[in-house]
């Protein structure tokens, strides 16, 4: 029989199907440009005023700039001055609009963030303007964020530092170039980036900290809904952030009120909402993807492994009992969720490794210590700065063994295969 429940669901999902067959069309979802657009004048010299409404990404060369007027510009410009979140600038040059360049369609990456032009070293002037009451907030979020990253930066050596700013604050630039390729080898990746799998892996390890020090399960998932709220807050509340926060609240949403039969129908809903208001969010974003990819492992994947779960638990007891089946399931939530998406990272990366069955149990067991490590000590860090070092000791040490965990799974020629 039809509900209205079912009715709404069968509907979702022809929406998501619509979005992705209009989605090999490479024109579909194309927007008209106005006058008013800097789009509209792709190739073009131009001065506008325009501000600079996204963080700034900043690498060890270069700082890229998002600017919203009318539609939005990615801006290539030198370390320094530097232009932040909420500056109004008066740009000048050409404007080009996103080229493929080695095979990478860099157009499609760049419009899913609604972004259709790009300047290269243009002439830049900081000018006057004012935020909006949203925004001054946004900006202040932003502004924790950074501070938080300053903490780090100044208590952690290189590279341990680029790694924790990535793991907790979602820095991906921060890595240097060639332990990014080390964790693409071994699998560790999705670990370095705020993408679905990285919050259901990272609230996951929340849920079995707190089942570990005794609590009980209703608690446990009230502790990983407030990480689920706090850490987007934290992070400057970017798109990724959001998403997966919202992908994971929904899983754990169902864990709690044991309604594991209705995540899928929430699944559906929440994904045509998210193509609501961007269609090229399917086509074109693997973290979307990623973050779905992962809920579906949990769902239908990660119960598999229940049986034996359940025989670890009753073969081993007390406290060998607890790490046992603690380490279990953090090892079959790992697997679940790497062989859901494991054909997503092949179609897109090219590359399949081997290893990460291996390398992600042996390395995923220290996130919730390492997050401990790297969120306890900030606040005492900020009051005695040069007790920074020594406060964030531990969390060094657990970076560190992340560092020479993936060089070790790395290094057989074996570890993972290439794909033309």
């Amino acid at each position: 029989m039809l509900t209205p429940s079912k009715i709404f669901f069968i509907i979702n999902l022809g929406f998501i199907l619509f979005i992705g067959l209009r989605s090999f069309n490479n024109c579909a979802f194309l927007p008209v440009f106005k006058n008013t657009d800097v789009a509209f004048y792709n190739d073009r010299n131009l001065d506008f005023k325009g501000w600079v409404c996204e963080e700034a990404d900043v690498d060890y060369k270069s700082r890229r700039l998002t600017v919203c007027a009318g539609s939005r510009v990615l801006i290539t410009t030198n370390l320094y001055p530097e232009y932040e979140y909420g500056d109004f600038l008066q740009i000048s040059g050409l404007v080009q609009k996103p080229e493929e360049f080695k095979g990478f369609d860099y157009e499609r990456y760049l419009a899913r963030y609604d972004i259709y032009s790009v300047m290269y070293y243009p002439k830049i002037t900081r000018v006057n303007g004012e935020l909006n009451f949203g925004q001054k907030i946004y900006e202040q979020l932003l502004k924790i964020k950074q501070g938080i990253k300053l903490v780090i930066d100044k208590s952690l050596p290189e590279p341990e530092a680029g790694l924790a700013d990535a793991l907790l604050l979602g820095y991906r630039r921060t890595i240097l170039k060639e332990n990014s390729d080390i964790f693409a080898r071994v699998g560790l990746s999705h670990l370095i980036a705020i993408s679905g799998s990285h919050i259901t892996i990272m609230s996951a390890m929340v849920l079995n900290a707190a089942l570990f020090v005794g609590l009980r399960r209703r608690a446990a998932l009230k502790i990983v809904f407030a990480f689920l709220v706090i850490y987007p807050l934290v992070t400057g509340l970017s798109a990724s952030a959001v998403r997966s926060a919202i992908m994971g609240g929904l899983v754990f949403l169902a864990l709690y009120y044991g309604r594991l039969s209705s995540i899928i129908r929430a699944l559906v809903f929440s994904a045509a909402l998210m193509l609501m208001f961007n269609t090229r969010l399917l086509r074109s974003d693997i973290g979307f993807q990623l973050s779905f990819a992962a809920v579906l492992g949990i769902i239908y994947i990660y119960p598999l492994f229940s049986p034996l779960t359940q025989k670890i638990k009753k073969k081993f007891s007390g406290l060998l009992g607890k790490i046992t089946s603690s380490l279990w399931e953090i090892f079959s939530l790992t697997l679940a969720c790497q062989l859901a998406v494991l054909p997503i990272m092949i179609h897109n990366f090219k590359q399949f490794s081997i290893i990460s069955f291996v390398a992600n149990p042996a390395v995923i067991w220290i996130f919730p210590f390492l997050l401990a490590a790297l969120i306890i000590p900030i606040i005492p860090a900020l009051i005695f700065p040069s007790l920074g070092p020594w406060l964030f000791a531990p969390a060094y040490l657990m970076l560190k063994f992340i560092f020479v965990a993936s060089h070790f799974f790395a290094a057989p020629s074996w570890a993972a295969i290439s794909f033309n």
